[in-house]
């Protein structure tokens, strides 16, 4: 589940190109490999399939519409087109939504009763939203377990629908991460969503528990995560990996120090509580939900907790969300999961040093073998001698810093000219500041020091209560993979997190079942490196009834990448009320 993209995505138009710059922006790289070692993923598929009906589901020809979730805009015939008027079209099916019958479980009754006070946001005289824009809160238990414990606040962004008559409700956000900001998404929401999407949704945009405005804490402060990226990736004495090990425990039982109750009480399965508050609060029956990336986990994990009150929900490029306990696993099972991942890293790598090549006098040579030894060379000599670097904060260019930087190249395409150029400044000038820069970008650290975003400061708790420890959490790939991969044990081959140590609250939900009343859309790119299409299958063989879209692009996240199908069937879903039949394909 390491974040992992390559490739150049095409842009159709300047509309695309800015929504796919957001998109860029907001994505968070996910957590490292530690996950991918405490996990074994379900080779066989739940009982029901994307498209089989499970009890209680329904798709039917009829308007969408329930209490709280308007009838459709008074946009005549355009709302109650099907795609057989569109002639080769491929066909729709309505969505219809029936009455939930959940009710609040006992003792939270308070909780959904509440009005947000909605007001202008105080951020809107700099540039980064607009002045129609509204911001409130909503108040949640810590602990649902204890609902007269304490409570925490949990921030709203609205950019209110463009045209209040044809309004359908509310279409709340979340851009992943994990810890992601969701304020951050909304801000943006006028550039990525269409013209029709933001007409007749009010879009809305919160920070989960215990991140930025919700309660954030300092789980990792700077000077944490500036020691982490520097550190050495590839530990060889006993001494050193012990001195890694004990560095990760450390920051890890600093978060749970400082974030106290909040701490302990986070994960996907608790934001999704709060996210059915926020759905009473605003008015709406059913959740209307766009969710990308890790904010897919939230999604999925609400339609099990409320699968009554599911509404229109977008599932984009999702994480594989199932997990087994690997009690028995084995040395074996350990080395052959790293060689999957190796793989992987190798091809990212290998697509960036042949463009470098390609593009002529390439710092590091003339073939992509020789670039990829001059690399791997490179980061062993500042394994011994670290570069110089005149970076705020960053005096020189570790190993750590190094791997951080290219990095880059895996997560996001359009910086492989940047990485090529500090390289050769690193390489011919043996100065190490473009490195640093490039790998505060990548982070998204300031010059004074401060992380932005909010997933570098808080996914670690988050990831502790998604994915529980089992008996590989302190395994480590053996030395003769290590050495069989030299890409991937420079890059990765050493985790950054561990939950050793973790108090809090765990994931009940493993193995997701979801018995929608209603299709769930569940899209996938075909080389999507950061989620790769067969985990979003999976999410959606758990999500009984959903409809299963797979784009031939590259990159992550499939709305606003610059594929008109792909975009047109999110809208017309979200629009009116249109699923695609399960299994359809966009083509490039």
């Amino acid at each position: 589940m390491r974040g992992l993209r390559r490739g150049r995505v095409p842009a159709q138009g300047n509309g695309a190109a800015r929504r796919h710059d957001l998109l860029s922006r907001l994505l968070a790289p996910f957590v490292s490999v530690a996950v991918l070692a405490t996990l074994v993923l379900l080779a066989a598929s739940p009982a029901h399939g994307p498209g089989e009906a499970a009890p209680g589901g329904a798709v039917a020809a009829g308007s969408l519409g329930s209490a709280g979730s308007p009838e459709r805009g008074s946009s005549g015939t355009d709302s109650d087109r099907t795609a057989e008027d569109d002639g080769d079209a491929p066909p729709r099916d309505r969505v219809e939504l029936g009455t939930p019958t959940s009710k609040p479980a006992q003792g939270l009754d308070v909780f959904y009763d509440q009005t947000i006070s909605w007001q202008p946001c105080d951020d809107t005289g700099d540039g980064r939203g607009s002045d129609d824009d509204r911001c409130g809160t909503v108040r949640v238990p810590i602990n649902y377990l204890d609902p007269r414990g304490e409570t925490v606040r949990i921030a709203l962004r609205k950019v209110p629908a463009g045209n209040p008559q044809a309004r359908r409700g509310t279409l709340f956000i979340n851009p992943g991460g994990p810890g992601a900001s969701g304020l951050e998404f909304a801000m943006e929401a006028r550039d990525f969503f269409s013209d029709d999407v933001r007409e007749v949704w009010d879009v809305v945009g919160f920070d989960p528990r215990g991140v930025g405005e919700s309660g954030g804490f300092s789980c990792l402060r700077s000077e944490d995560l500036d020691s982490m990226y520097a550190a050495d990736p590839t530990p060889d004495t006993r001494a050193e990996k012990a001195a890694a090990a004990s560095s990760r425990t450390a920051r890890l039982k600093g978060c749970l120090a400082r974030g106290g109750a909040l701490a302990r009480n986070m994960g996907s399965e608790l934001v999704a509580r709060d996210l059915d508050v926020m759905r009473d609060a605003v008015g709406d029956a059913h959740l209307n939900y766009y969710g990308i990336s890790y904010g897919t986990l939230i999604g999925a994990l609400y339609g099990a907790q409320f699968p009554d009150r599911i509404g229109l929900m977008v599932i984009d490029s999702a994480v594989s969300p199932d997990y087994i306990a690997a009690d028995s696993a084995s040395q074996d099972d350990v080395d052959g999961w790293a060689e999957e991942e190796a793989a992987t890293v190798e091809d990212g790598l290998d697509a960036f040093l042949e463009d470098c090549v390609d593009q002529g006098d390439c710092a590091l040579g003339d073939d992509v073998d020789t670039a990829r030894t001059r690399l791997l060379a490179f980061l062993d000599r500042l394994d011994r001698k670290p570069l110089p670097s005149d970076a705020q904060g960053i005096p020189r260019l570790t190993e750590g810093w190094a791997v951080t930087a290219i990095n880059a190249v895996l997560l996001y395409p359009d910086s492989w000219q940047d990485v090529e150029d500090a390289l050769r400044v690193a390489l011919e000038d043996g100065d190490g500041t473009d490195l640093v820069w490039t790998a505060m970008d990548t982070v998204m650290r300031d010059d004074d020091g401060s992380y932005i975003g909010g997933y570098e400061a808080s996914h670690l708790p988050i990831h502790c209560a998604d994915w529980p420890l089992d008996a590989t959490s302190q395994m480590e790939p053996s030395v003769s993979v290590l050495d069989e991969h030299p890409v991937y044990a420079h890059l990765y081959g050493v985790a950054t997190d561990s939950c050793e140590g973790w108090v809090g609250t765990q994931r009940t939900n493993l193995i997701l079942t979801v018995d929608a009343t209603s299709p769930v859309l569940v899209l996938a790119n075909e080389r999507d490196l950061t989620t790769p299409p067969d985990g979003t299958r999976e999410m959606g063989q758990g999500i009984f009834g959903s409809r299963f879209v797979l784009v031939d692009a590259d990159g992550h996240g499939v709305y606003a990448n610059g594929n008109d199908c792909a975009d047109a069937i999110v809208d017309d879903y979200l629009v009116r009320a249109l699923a695609p039949r399960n299994g359809e394909v966009c083509d490039a």
